[in-house]
């Protein structure tokens, strides 16, 4: 059976998701903004959390683990760097799998945003848990010096099949998508999300699930080699690494 995903808005901006193997009964959290706010949407789909699933060690992806850990004596699987920050029950890294009842989860190292950032992906729901190294319609900011690793990650992500949905760290999809519309003016698919997202934010709906093929439509990170894009930035025939990064610089100034 599929798992049920439920992703919801928790602090401002932070992407709350739960998984759930309605088989077992097992159920996941992605990452405790807050544990209150987790466990009430737990609570009121009716799942009791075992196990929290950890994508890096950033404050606002871990500050309310130990507390969700002490009320649901759920396990923690997270990479090693989240050991200063939270209790962690299971170190996790490249090659490693993580059980969800009956599904199983591939841990990819996934560099650039935090040094320490994994995504897990489970092939047979077709899901990818990717924290903050992408975004509808954008990607997390880049540490000093490793633009590389983030363009690595990201073409790895990229190269999964279209139906592949991604399970975002946070919601900043409307200021995204006005970036697309500036870096890749002539894409139809871009005004068609831009209008969405205004829609969305106009409802106060929350938006944090996308899937591959809709990032590749739309995402400029995802285009980066794509002429289009390598022209608005006068940068036509540079390496796709190279134009990911002048498009992370353009980004953090827009």
């Amino acid at each position: 059976m599929p798992l049920d995903i439920h992703v919801f808005r928790t602090l401002s901006d932070n992407a709350g998701a739960l998984l759930h193997d309605p088989a077992s009964g097992a159920c996941a959290a992605v990452d405790v903004p807050d544990a209150s706010e987790v466990l009430a949407a737990a609570g009121a789909k009716g799942w009791a959390i075992s196990q929290i699933l950890v994508t890096h060690e950033h404050a606002d992806h871990i500050q309310g683990i130990a507390a969700l850990k002490q009320a649901t004596g759920a396990r923690v699987y997270a990479p090693a760097a989240a050991r200063g920050g939270a209790p962690v029950d299971v170190v996790i890294g490249e090659g490693d799998h993580v059980a969800l009842g009956g599904d199983d989860f591939e841990v990819w190292a996934t560099p650039g945003h935090a040094e320490g950032h994994v995504s897990l992906i489970s092939r047979a729901s077709a899901l990818a848990l990717v924290g903050d190294v992408v975004f509808v319609m954008g990607c997390g900011r880049v540490m000093p010096g490793r633009m590389e690793a983030m363009w690595t990650s990201l073409s790895r992500l990229m190269a999964l099949p279209d139906a592949t949905r991604l399970i975002t760290g946070h919601d900043y999809t409307l200021s995204n998508a006005r970036f697309a519309a500036a870096m890749d003016p002539g894409n139809p698919a871009v005004a068609a999300r831009l209008a969405e997202a205004e829609t969305a934010k106009a409802a106060g709906r929350f938006w944090a699930l996308t899937t591959i093929a809709e990032e590749k439509a739309t995402n400029p990170f995802f285009r980066a080699g794509e002429t289009a894009l390598a022209a608005t930035l006068g940068l036509v025939g540079k390496p796709a690494g190279e134009i990911f990064a002048a498009l992370r610089e353009a980004k953090n100034k827009f």
